[in-house]
């Protein structure tokens, strides 16, 4: 069977992952947060004021759709995740959780660890991931920017089955990212 060849993005990633010593036969997700622990970092965190917008905006739509949300922090722990049950009961055995690190540098080669690392839009598609257990997933992300300072501040990620790396994904996502970028544009500032 002829392999073809993956994707300059894809490519640049794996290299990354390898680079780091990533086994790509462990689970790629790190849970290394006790649950008291991260529902204090989220209720302070400032994307606590985006999660709304995305509930409102993307959750409802992709558990409608089999898919699953994610927003997680510019380090690349994700703080919600929310989306088809079925879904979230699968995800669990990749650590694809509240509470887990999925940065390029744990997880490997995925939309949300991906888009943090190259600070853009990514989809990667099934055997595009790193970590061989992702490999029936497929996921698309955005980084979620202040709109003042430019400043990283997390990722908007929707994982699931093709229908996760679809047309109309990055476009909704971005659309919703500027929504919650927006929002967080409109809080007080605590300086």
């Amino acid at each position: 069977m002829h392999r073809v060849a993956p994707r300059p993005l894809v490519a640049a990633s794996w290299r990354r992952s390898a680079a780091l010593a990533l086994d790509p036969d462990a689970v790629p997700g790190l849970l290394d947060l006790p649950a008291d622990d991260l529902l204090a970092y989220r209720a302070e965190h400032p994307l606590s004021l985006a999660w709304p917008v995305v509930e409102r905006l993307l959750v409802r739509y992709a558990t409608d759709a089999g898919l699953l949300v994610a927003l997680g922090d510019r380090a690349g722990r994700l703080l919600w995740v929310d989306g088809d049950r079925t879904a979230r009961r699968r995800a669990e055995d990749m650590a694809f959780l509240e509470g887990a690190d999925w940065s390029e540098a744990v997880a490997g080669t995925s939309a949300p660890g991906t888009a943090l690392a190259l600070g853009r839009a990514v989809q990667i598609r099934r055997d595009e991931h790193f970590a061989r257990m992702v490999h029936p997933w497929s996921c698309s992300a955005v980084p979620l920017r202040d709109r003042t300072t430019g400043a990283l501040l997390g990722v908007l990620d929707v994982t699931g089955g093709d229908l996760a790396v679809a047309s109309g994904v990055l476009p909704l996502l971005e659309a919703t990212a500027a929504a919650a970028e927006a929002e967080l544009a409109l809080a007080p500032r605590g300086d």
